[in-house]
């Protein structure tokens, strides 16, 4: 499975019902909130073994799959 499958995996449980796919604005859109963002990284630390540094948890990253798969793929 591609890093994206595992991501929108991840966020499909986290928000079910939400289509995340081709949206480019999970946080402005507010599709994902603070509390979301924390269980996020939480569970992409988890799923890729990777420790995400408090400086990358910026929106910018966390707009799309793609900003989030980048962020995901530094750290591995």
């Amino acid at each position: 499975m591609k890093i994206e499958e595992k991501i929108l995996a991840i966020l499909k449980d986290l928000k079910p019902g939400v289509e995340f796919e081709g949206r480019t604005d999970f946080i402005s859109g507010k599709l994902l909130k603070s509390l979301d963002l924390v269980t996020l990284i939480s569970e992409l630390e988890d799923e890729f073994d990777i420790e995400i540094s408090v400086e990358d948890v910026v929106p910018e990253n966390f707009e799309s799959l793609e900003g989030i798969a980048e962020v995901v793929n530094r750290y591995m």
